[in-house]
C-alpha cells in the first residue's frame, strides 16, 4: 500500500466533505432557517459572519484540492501528460470535471465579490433579500456542481478498477 497515495486520497476526500458540506448546510438548512426567524437588517449581519468563519475552512479546502489534486493526477498511470486532453477516456472525463471545477470557482467568485457585499451592505430589503436569494441559489449550485465533479470523479476511477 502506498501511504502518500492514501494519505493524498483521504485529504481530497475530506476537503470534498468540508466543501460541499458547506454548502449543501448552508443552502438546505441556513438559509432557510435565517429568512424564517432573523429580520432583514439582521440577516446582513449574520450571513456574513457566517462566510467569515467559514473562509478559512473553504481556503484550507482549496489548497488541499489543488496540492493533492496535482499529485494524484500526475501520479496516476492513465495521465498522459497536459497536451493530451482526450486521448483516453479517463483523460476526457478529468478534463470535463476540471471544466466543471473552473464552474465552481467561477460561483465562488461570484458568491465572494457581488452577493456578499450585496447581503452586508446598506441597502434596501427588497435589495437584500434579492442577495439572499442568490446565495441561496449559488449555494445550491455549488452543491449540483460539486456532485458533478464526484459523479466525474467515480466513472474515472471505476475506468481502473475494470481495467485487466
Amino acid at each position: 500500500m502506498d501511504v502518500v497515495q492514501a494519505a493524498a486520497v483521504w485529504l481530497h476526500s475530506l476537503a470534498t466533505v468540508v466543501l460541499l458540506g458547506y454548502y449543501a448546510i448552508l443552502a438546505l438548512i441556513v438559509i432557510p432557517v435565517l429568512r424564517s426567524v432573523v429580520n432583514g437588517p439582521a440577516i446582513g449581519r449574520v450571513i456574513p459572519d457566517i462566510e467569515r468563519r467559514a473562509l478559512p475552512l473553504i481556503v484550507a479546502a482549496i489548497v488541499v484540492f489543488l496540492g493533492t489534486g496535482l499529485y494524484l493526477m500526475l501520479s496516476d498511470a492513465r495521465f498522459s501528460g497536459f497536451g493530451h486532453f482526450f486521448g483516453s477516456t479517463w483523460s476526457t472525463l478529468i478534463v470535463i470535471k476540471h471544466v466543471v471545477v473552473v464552474a465552481l470557482v467561477g460561483v465562488g467568485v461570484y458568491l465572494d465579490l457581488l452577493v456578499m457585499p450585496a447581503i452586508a451592505g446598506p441597502v434596501d430589503e427588497a435589495a437584500r433579500t434579492a442577495a439572499v436569494t442568490r446565495l441561496a441559489r449559488s449555494a445550491t449550485a455549488m452543491v449540483i456542481l460539486g456532485a458533478i465533479v464526484l459523479l466525474l470523479t467515480a466513472a474515472a476511477q471505476a475506468l481502473g478498477l475494470s481495467a485487466p
